[in-house]
């Protein structure tokens, strides 16, 4: 018996002069953690309806991202095409509206 806890003591003595400095930096978390979790008790209470309406949802749309993700991987090329596009027209969309005010006058 005296063998075992010696053992034990060897083991885990150094072990908690590691824990004890946690342990008094841990109190005060536990503190401000209790009253956090009394305002997150009624959510709890509101998000589980939610999440038996979502599951349903997700298994129908599992299907349909392996459908999209080949997809994207087309569409991501494109964009870079598309990206300096955009900026023209916006400078031509601006040079238009500029010519309408000016004919307006």
């Amino acid at each position: 018996m005296r063998g075992i806890k010696k053992q034990f003591k060897l083991r885990f003595e150094p072990l908690n002069s590691e824990v004890e400095p946690l342990n008094s930096e841990v109190a005060p978390l536990n503190s401000e953690v209790a009253p956090l979790n009394s305002e997150v008790a009624p959510l709890n209470s509101e998000v589980e309806p939610l999440n038996s309406k979502v599951a349903p949802l997700n298994s129908e749309v599992e299907p349909l991202n392996s459908e999209v993700e080949p997809l994207n991987s087309e569409v991501e090329p494109l964009n870079s095409e598309v990206e300096p596009l955009n900026s023209e027209v916006e400078f031509l969309r601006f040079n238009y509206e500029s010519l309408q005010m000016t004919n307006d006058k």
